[in-house]
């Protein structure tokens, strides 16, 4: 979560004006442009997680009146040749705060091109419909649409030359900004915890994909923060804010797919020493997804020469299985209030209304952010994975408002507001 003041973060949960961004261009530690971008609109995307490529991207519209921001040259001011964005989120009827640092991408220009007449001494065009000593001139007005993605675009784009391994003494973290400290500094967050790193590892070409593999063995990730620099942050952790009805939800919706849903894992390898295939299978025994229920049959294979026995294939076909069982999640597409200082990576509870008649909290972590400053001034969506435990349990809750639907729990005093004081013993039965 970006750090914000608290003026901002009261600002945040009541009314305001319509937030805004301000973009400054950069190269080479000067500012190319001296006054701010003229922001038209904005996409402001950020990902994370093992199933997409980590890091954020936004695209802008800049108005361009006198035609000078649309790049023909590749050190223009706009070019894509090292130019930098420096983004700040503007909280309307607030302070502002650092939002991230982007380097373009892409620069295409929209040109209106206009022809005027000026006067010009000495000037005659043979042949011309023009009147001596005048000439026609273009007038170029523009909007250019700019791409641009974080600074981890540096580490990315620089291969390894040469296979390359761990020093004596060597950590994770240390590794880690080894191979990255040429694009940023890194700041390591609370709740990580680093270990030494074996020197039998190779890195092969891939820089950042080497530091992303070398932080998912002690349960880290990495996202950029607003000043420029790489925050190294613990997976899981506490929620870092509570969205529901009322305060901050516009909507919640989701959706279920049939694909990848298996309850059968059969794992196949091949005996050492007589070459005789081995093959276990270990299947998904209750629940919905139970293999040969309404659900149905669904296998998923896997092979490998490492799989010698009976007992190593039915180890890791029961592996495989509990592995998806604990992945299992509720993808949530979650609309709320604009909220700049959320990040993707940080987990969130969201407080989802069912048709039971309560709200249920939905423990997750933000998967993407998609933050628009068109159609909806600053409108913030958040792609939201909850565990299905979570969900079932969430749903699976007993209270006063189950009670409306006849499902009734034991109810006690203990349950009520401590306003009411204390009372006797009161059961479902004894209630008017």
């Amino acid at each position: 979560m970006r750090p914000i003041d608290e003026e901002s973060r009261i600002a945040l949960d009541g009314s305001r004006p319509a937030d805004t961004l301000i973009v400054w261009a950069w190269r080479d530690g000067s500012l190319v442009v001296p006054e701010p971008l003229q922001v038209i609109d904005a996409g402001w995307d950020e990902d994370a997680g093992d199933s997409v490529k980590i890091g954020q991207n936004i695209s802008l519209t800049v108005a361009d009146p006198d035609g000078s921001l649309g790049a023909w040259r590749l050190d223009d001011p706009l070019g894509v040749a090292g130019t930098l964005l420096q983004v700040i989120y503007k909280i309307g009827g607030a302070r502002a705060l650092n939002a991230a640092w982007f380097r373009i991408t892409d620069n295409t220009p929209d040109e209106l091109v206009d022809w005027r007449v000026i006067n010009e001494y000495g000037y005659e065009e043979p042949d011309g419909d023009l009147e001596p000593h005048t000439r026609r001139v273009p007038v170029i007005t523009s909007v250019v649409k700019i791409d641009a993605v974080d600074l981890t675009i540096g580490p990315d784009r620089d291969k390894l030359e040469n296979p390359e391994s761990p020093g004596a003494g060597a950590t994770i973290i240390s590794e880690f900004k080894r191979l990255t400290h040429d694009y940023f500094p890194t700041v390591v967050d609370p709740g990580v915890t680093d270990r030494t790193v074996s020197r039998q590892l190779v890195f092969d070409r891939e820089r950042l994909e080497a530091g992303q593999d070398l932080l998912g063995r002690i349960s880290a990730r990495y996202r950029m923060g607003g000043d420029g620099e790489c925050r190294v942050y613990p997976l899981g952790g506490d929620s870092v804010w509570r969205v529901e009805p009322g305060y901050g939800l516009v909507s919640v919706k989701r959706r279920q797919s049939l694909d990848g849903l298996y309850n059968r894992w059969v794992v196949e390898g091949k005996e050492s020493e007589n070459g005789q295939p081995v093959r276990a299978a270990v299947s998904i025994e209750t629940g919905p997804l139970r293999f040969g229920g309404p659900h149905g049959r669904a296998q998923s294979f896997y092979s490998s020469e490492m799989i010698e026995t009976y007992s190593q294939a039915v180890a890791y076909a029961t592996r495989l299985r509990d592995e998806f069982l604990s992945s299992l999640a509720v993808v949530l597409t979650v609309e709320t209030v604009p909220r700049p200082d959320l990040q993707a990576g940080d987990r969130i509870e969201v407080g989802a209304p069912v048709v039971a008649g309560y709200v249920a909290y939905l423990p997750g972590e933000i998967t993407s952010i998609r933050r628009s400053f068109t159609t909806v001034p600053g409108s913030t969506v958040l792609t939201v994975s909850c565990s299905y435990a979570d969900v079932v349990n969430a749903l699976n809750r007993t209270d006063w408002a189950q009670h409306l639907t006849g499902n009734k729990p034991a109810l006690t005093w203990d349950r009520m507001p401590s306003t009411w004081g204390s009372a006797p013993a009161i059961t479902w039965d004894n209630l008017p």
